[in-house]
């Protein structure tokens, strides 16, 4: 084969691959799928907000300082349990509160250690 010929094959496999690299690179490149947003108008599930106070008090339940059961209806969270402390009881409520989604608390079952059961 003369040197000529061997010049035009590997310019055309040359310009086949470039034609077949060419539309690769004008397509934008993959990334993540955006989540569309949460509306903020709607109510949270139940189930979801009892997830999030469950996890938010995660902190005080490892320092052995609550054993609290949770339950929600319709966004209403219904608390009971054992506390160690009138501050521990006031930081449960805290952390449930600010959970989005609580339309309100009910902590009425909710005791501190060796103390009269809450009014």
């Amino acid at each position: 084969m003369s040197t000529h010929a061997r010049t035009w094959m590997l310019l055309a496999a040359f310009g086949c691959g470039l034609s077949l690299a060419l539309p690769l690179q004008a397509l934008p490149a993959p990334g993540p799928l955006p989540l569309p947003p949460a509306p903020e108008t709607d109510p949270m599930s139940d189930a979801w907000i009892t997830t999030r106070i469950r996890a938010a008090l995660v902190p005080l339940q490892r320092d052995a300082a609550v054993d609290v059961r949770v339950n929600t209806t319709a966004g209403i969270v219904t608390l009971e349990g054992v506390v160690d402390s009138p501050l521990a009881r006031e930081r449960v409520l805290e952390r449930v509160a600010a959970v989005r989604g609580v339309r309100g608390v009910e902590a009425q079952a909710l005791r501190i250690a060796g103390a009269a059961p809450y009014p």
